[in-house]
């Protein structure tokens, strides 16, 4: 049986930061897919076949505990994600019994060309290569029933992801490449919770490629540095944040677009003085400079994310000013990718299957 899954990539539209402290986060996939491919091999033994990471296929086993064992010592650092997957896979007893597979990881979408080189978009490929690769694996050992349950499989996949990012992480993009679409969602101590969110009609998204890549990671391991030393100012961030996020997400629930562009705004300076607080770039010197064009445009802009790089998005209330926004971005050397949403989310497709 051949076994393909896709997951998309996502954009954090509300809610950096805060999410970790149980805000609500406003979350859109976007059509830059990634995909995972398990079907029967010709050799013994597993091969993995990754472009975007390696040269060329690399041949694998697993040991007594069922755990991967790689033929080179750096190949467990290079290949953390699957690495990480797969043991958490094992420990779950969801890993394929046969001897004989091939994986093949696509995660192109994820890449552009800029100054003849091939460089990371920053959109989530790790989460939603989580997604695909775990729910590949998972029904080609004939368990798609877990992989169907999007709920428990979002909270099984947090606990493998987040050992990737030393147990920080909100568990959103995850969410976004599961789900789909444009989504309210919040962790608490219920677990995750995910809702469908509408957007309002006449508002009006251009996002934006700053060029540089960000490090979530370091950004989250600065801010709980941070907490540590302030933890009276973290609450008082972290707590308008919250209150911001919350009032934002309704405000697009509600379809307000100038509510909406005055949430977004409001949440941007509080990121800018959480970054100044902390010593944290969330507003890198590309997010200013594209910050200025789209604001002199008429428009709203805040990064996405953690900040630092990767993309920023633009609100605008006016077709208009977004294309007058849209030029002068492109002409000052920033990439506007024509990112659709993804309404569907987590796509699983079977060939071959025995019934």
């Amino acid at each position: 049986m051949r076994v393909r899954a896709e997951a998309p990539g996502k954009l954090f539209l509300l809610g950096e930061y805060a999410v970790l402290e149980g805000a609500p986060a406003l979350m859109l996939a976007v059509d830059a897919r990634a995909s995972a491919v398990v079907e029967p091999a010709a050799t013994p033994g597993w091969e993995l076949v990754a472009p975007d990471v390696l040269q060329k296929s690399v041949a694998f086993r697993f040991d007594e505990a069922g755990l991967p064992v790689w033929p080179e010592e750096d190949l467990a650092r290079r290949l953390s994600l699957v690495d990480q997957v797969l043991k958490g896979l094992a420990a779950r007893g969801l890993l394929p019994g046969s001897e004989e597979l091939r994986v093949t990881l696509d995660t192109s979408d994820f890449f552009a060309v800029r100054d003849g080189k091939r460089r990371k978009l920053g959109l989530g490929s790790s989460a939603a290569l989580t997604v695909a690769l775990s729910s590949a694996l998972t029904a080609a050992a004939g368990r798609e029933d877990r992989v169907g349950n999007r709920r428990g499989w979002l909270e099984e996949l947090l606990h493998i992801h987040r050992a990737l990012q030393d147990g920080r992480g909100s568990g959103a993009d995850l969410a976004a490449a599961i789900y789909g679409g444009c989504l309210r969602y919040r962790l608490d101590e219920d677990g995750p919770g995910v809702e469908d969110c509408g957007w309002p009609e006449g508002l009006y998204r251009l996002f934006v490629w700053t060029g540089t890549p960000s490090s979530t990671g370091e950004y989250l391991a600065r801010l709980d540095a941070w907490r540590q030393r302030n933890p009276g100012e973290y609450d008082r961030r972290l707590g308008e944040l919250r209150a911001l996020a919350e009032e934002g997400i309704d405000a697009v629930g509600r379809g307000g677009v100038e509510e909406t562009l005055g949430a977004f705004a409001a949440y941007a300076r509080a990121l800018h003085e959480l970054g100044a607080a902390t010593k944290i770039p969330i507003y890198s010197t590309e997010h200013r400079r594209i910050s200025g064009l789209v604001e002199g445009a008429g428009g709203v802009y805040k990064p996405c994310g953690a900040g630092g790089g990767d993309f920023g998005v633009a609100l605008f209330d006016e077709v208009g000013r977004l294309e007058v926004a849209r030029v002068k971005l492109e002409r000052a050397g920033f990439l506007c990718p024509p990112l659709a949403p993804d309404g569907d989310g987590l796509r699983l497709e079977m060939i071959g299957e025995e019934r």
